[in-house]
């Protein structure tokens, strides 16, 4: 993957001593840092909030945007629109504040902030906001469910991207959701590229999937649980590089956690060629 970063802003250091073109420079560093300064305030829930409610009103509320996929297979658990759905119900959710246990780790990896992120299943703007506030500039999202033109609409199991498309792919506690996790895992393989970071986040429970289930009146996720970032990286078996950030279960007994890690993937047919 590409290890550069994003250019810096325009100096007038390297310009001629003419006083237009000098004058012109300071105006493109100017505009720079504006640009800059507004997209670093989208790394506040409260802002980012208000921007995703801007544009949930406008794209649900004005233009009717919203849309669902139709289920054809197995592979996704069986009321997983139906929990999202519920979930954009929650005004203050659009923010996805949780988003920032994976990203900001993921901004910590030296990369070009033009490199092809992928967000799969984040349900609002609100994660897409967030990667911008931390400078990424080539965002996209993929869901059941869409209303914005930033967030293509498809199954993870089966996504319409070309192999190798994507240096980063997040899987924010969408993971959960798949009655083929394997297969969602190679999936994700599949669209990101030789040496590309994935993220994946997944919310433990004390709490049983019966209580669960009982709890909020409808199955949310597949029975099959998992415990921890062994299983999470289990899932993608050889693919599997560096690991670069893990939070895995505490020693001492909790109610909830999340399970974070991000890796950097390997591709046997990429080894393959080197040897070769």
């Amino acid at each position: 993957m590409e290890q550069t970063l994003p250019a810096a802003a325009p100096t007038s250091s390297a310009i001629h001593r003419n006083p237009r073109k000098t004058f012109a420079a300071h105006v493109r560093q100017l505009a720079y840092h504006v640009r800059e300064f507004f997209y670093q305030l989208l790394r506040a829930d409260c802002i980012r909030l208000c921007v995703a409610a801007l544009r949930y009103w406008y794209f649900v509320g004005l233009r009717r945007r919203m849309r669902t996929f139709d289920l054809e297979t197995g592979d996704i658990g069986v009321n997983t629109v139906h929990h999202n759905m519920l979930g954009l119900k929650k005004i203050r959710g659009l923010s996805v504040p949780r988003s920032s246990l994976l990203i900001y780790p993921l901004s910590a990896i030296r990369m070009s902030k033009s490199t092809p992120v992928l967000c799969i299943g984040p349900r609002s703007e609100g994660e897409l906001l967030n990667l911008m506030g931390m400078g990424f500039r080539n965002v996209r999202g993929f869901d059941l469910i869409s209303y914005s033109p930033w967030v293509d609409l498809g199954d993870m199991h089966a996504m319409s991207y070309a192999d190798d498309q994507f240096g980063v792919v997040i899987m924010g506690w969408v993971i959960a959701y798949s009655n083929n996790r394997v297969k969602a895992a190679e999936e994700a393989v599949r669209v990101c590229r030789n040496g590309g970071i994935i993220a994946v986040g997944v919310e433990w429970s004390r709490e049983s999937v019966e209580e669960a289930s009982k709890r909020v009146g409808y199955q949310i996720c597949d029975e099959k649980r998992l415990q921890s970032v062994a299983e999470i990286l289990e899932l993608f078996g050889d693919h599997v590089d560096r690991v670069f950030f893990s939070h895995d279960l505490p020693s001492h007994p909790v109610q909830k956690w999340q399970l974070l890690v991000l890796f950097s993937v390997k591709k046997a047919k990429e080894l393959e060629k080197i040897l070769s």
